[in-house]
């Protein structure tokens, strides 16, 4: 019966589904084939984060012991379990201890309820979150929404840090709403970038990996300014301020990531020469580069849904799945809402891969390329306890295949819970 439900379409057939899709027109057609309805965030019942990230509730499958402080708090939350990096199906419990996931039982459970990793999304411009009104950036060229200066930096110019601020956070409650637990933010305002994204972080359990993007003096103290954040990314990929970066990143342990071929192929060997941990996009990536990705073990982060709306392309999705680790990531939010569970579905619907592939893109793979595997993107003994638990009573109601109903029916109103410890 499992086999059913990962029916995936062939090659020949994806043509002319995307051909169909762009006809509609970019922005139209993914909203139709991911059922993206705008009510999505405010009918959760995940509800904001809270500072410690704990909620309580008190039935049968999610039970709380409240104690003196958090590291003596224990959880045991029960259901159909998603576990380990190969995302293997079975009912249990899992016992939660100072944070971390302390054991799991397989059992039966007398649950509906369905327990996932929370997800991981490691492309995001939340910033952008001050545009939203940029639906009518579909008349844009990709140069006029990004470059000199773009319509882009032309609205979030206009806002005041404390819009940002409030634009950041409120993105991030609806990440948590639907499910994420961490996110890779590219913070294009610098260090004030990166301390207003610290700042926002700390009245959430969202984890955000914020990544120093932007010019950087030459006269500046490079190691140093990459020290106050996560990582570092650039957009010229050029010269010996990128290599420099990349040796830095290396030595502090550091995310490196890029962006290439998105607009053009042009900046891919520059970009793959410096060996990122990981690239987005590569909508034009060439023969030569899935060897390359492979061999020196490049990550991807695939965009679909941005890449759609801002070029009316899609990434070579499939090749980049053979050739290395491919990621799910939202990107700008000026364009598309961060949820992962929209692009799971639109990703899932387009391209040849199993609803099981796709969910490991939004999990495991992204906390792989983010360098955090040992501690998230899967339910494992030791790991941070970092969990979505979705509501079977509604759209994922008698689904057969819990992973296919998460991938390709799950709604933001269909997540109950997202516990992040």
């Amino acid at each position: 019966m499992r086999e059913r439900f990962e029916r995936v379409y062939a090659p020949e057939e994806l043509g002319g589904r995307r051909r169909f899709l762009q006809a509609l027109g970019g922005a139209a057609a993914a909203g139709i084939l991911a059922g993206c309805s705008s009510s999505d965030a405010s009918t959760s019942t995940a509800g904001p984060a809270s500072p410690s990230g704990s909620t309580t509730t008190t039935d049968e499958s999610v039970t709380t012991a409240t104690a003196d402080s958090d590291a003596a708090d224990a959880t045991v939350v029960e259901g159909t379990l998603v576990l380990g990096e190969e995302m293997d199906v079975t009912e249990g419990r899992i016992r939660i201890e100072d944070g971390q996931i302390e054991s799991i039982t397989e059992e039966g459970v007398d649950s509906d309820r369905l327990i996932a990793p929370a997800f991981v999304n490691p492309h995001t411009h939340i910033t952008d979150a001050t545009a939203k009104d940029g639906e009518r950036a579909r008349n844009f060229s990709w140069f006029e929404l990004f470059i000199d200066p773009g319509l882009k930096s032309e609205i979030n110019d206009a806002a005041t840090r404390e819009q940002k601020r409030t634009a950041m956070a409120q993105t991030m409650q609806f990440m948590r709403a639907s499910g994420t637990g961490t996110f890779v933010d590219f913070k294009e305002e610098g260090i004030p970038g990166i301390e207003d994204l610290n700042m926002v972080d700390e009245g959430t359990a969202v984890d955000a990996v914020g990544l120093l993007t932007g010019a950087i003096d030459e006269d500046a103290d490079l190691e140093a300014e990459i020290e106050k954040a996560d990582g570092y990314n650039t957009y010229a990929p050029y010269g010996e301020q990128a290599e420099r970066a990349r040796e830095i990143c290396d030595d502090l342990d550091k995310v490196f990531a890029l962006h290439s071929g998105e607009p053009d192929a042009d900046d891919i060997d520059a970009s793959l020469a410096l060996n990122p941990d990981y690239t987005s996009h590569m909508v034009h990536a060439r023969e030569q580069d899935y060897e390359t990705l492979s061999n020196d073990d490049i990550g991807v982060v695939a965009l679909p849904r941005s890449n759609l709306v801002i070029l009316d392309e899609l990434p070579p999705l499939e090749r980049l799945h053979e050739a290395t680790t491919v990621a799910l990531g939202t990107d700008n939010v000026m364009l598309n809402a961060a949820s992962m569970l929209r692009e799971m579905e639109f990703t899932s619907k387009l391209f040849d891969v199993t609803p099981t592939e796709v969910l490991k893109m939004a999990t495991i793979n992204g906390a792989r390329l983010s360098k955090r595997a040992d501690r998230i993107g899967s339910i494992e003994e030791g790991k941070r306890a970092r969990l979505t638990v979705f509501d079977t009573s509604m759209e994922l109601k008698n689904v057969v295949d819990p992973i296919a109903g998460i991938v390709r029916r799950a709604t933001a109103r269909d997540v109950e819970r997202t516990i992040l410890r």
